[in-house]
């Protein structure tokens, strides 16, 4: 064989392990970033799938079956936790100015806070926004 040939060949080779590669860069990519996306959405179907959602049920059943989820889901809990935790900080005194009669639980807190949204203080709205941002 020419070494102008065995040259082409290499390079071809070359190019087909670049595309695979890549395709397979790509996949993980896509996979790792959809289950970023929605890291507790196989466990809400295994074990809340017949849970109604709203008021706070679907976080009650991941609470219940907490031993059960897989860490991915865990680990975005916490993330979760966390973000409620410094949203509630932030709007403590909004919670006490338009909220103080609500019973905490259930999510009536927050559906206070929905319902007083136009007036709650700036750091309050940019916390809760990122609170809703980390539960998707």
């Amino acid at each position: 064989m020419s070494e102008h040939i065995k040259y082409r060949k290499e390079v071809e080779m070359k190019r087909l392990v670049i595309v695979c590669l890549s395709s397979a860069l790509l996949l993980v990519v896509t996979s790792a970033s959809f289950a970023q996306e929605r890291p507790c959405a196989a466990d809400i179907a295994q074990f809340c799938g017949n849970v109604q959602p709203g008021e706070g049920r679907i976080a009650k059943c991941l609470k219940q079956n907490e031993a059960q989820l897989s860490p991915g889901c865990k680990m975005h809990l916490v993330q979760v936790k966390e973000a409620l935790k410094e949203a509630h900080q932030a709007c403590e005194d909004d919670i006490a100015m338009f909220c103080g009669g609500v019973k905490p639980g259930e999510g009536r807190v927050v559906e206070c806070l929905k319902a007083n949204k136009a007036h709650l203080s700036r750091k309050c709205k940019i916390k809760l926004f990122e609170a809703k941002k980390e539960m998707k």
